[in-house]
């Protein structure tokens, strides 16, 4: 079809149970057809990169930010 794909990562499974294994293998075989991830932290990225075997350069670092500045009591 010819559309680009983005898939966006939170979270940081481990290798060794069960549970981890199969969603490491997904995210392994989702990767294919997905064009570019977005990983909200830097150790998001390398987990991902890890567990499922993606190139690095197919991900992005979009960190979810809030600036404490921004929100304070109101007076």
């Amino acid at each position: 079809m010819g559309l680009k794909t983005v898939m966006t990562e939170h979270s940081l499974f481990g290798f060794a149970d069960v549970g981890s294994i199969m969603g490491n293998k997904s995210l392994g075989y989702t990767s294919v057809f997905t064009n570019h991830l977005i990983c909200v932290s830097h150790t998001c990225k390398e987990n991902v990169v890890l567990r499922g075997k993606i190139n690095p350069s197919k991900v992005s670092v979009i960190p979810n930010a809030v600036i404490s500045e921004d929100f304070k009591p109101a007076e």
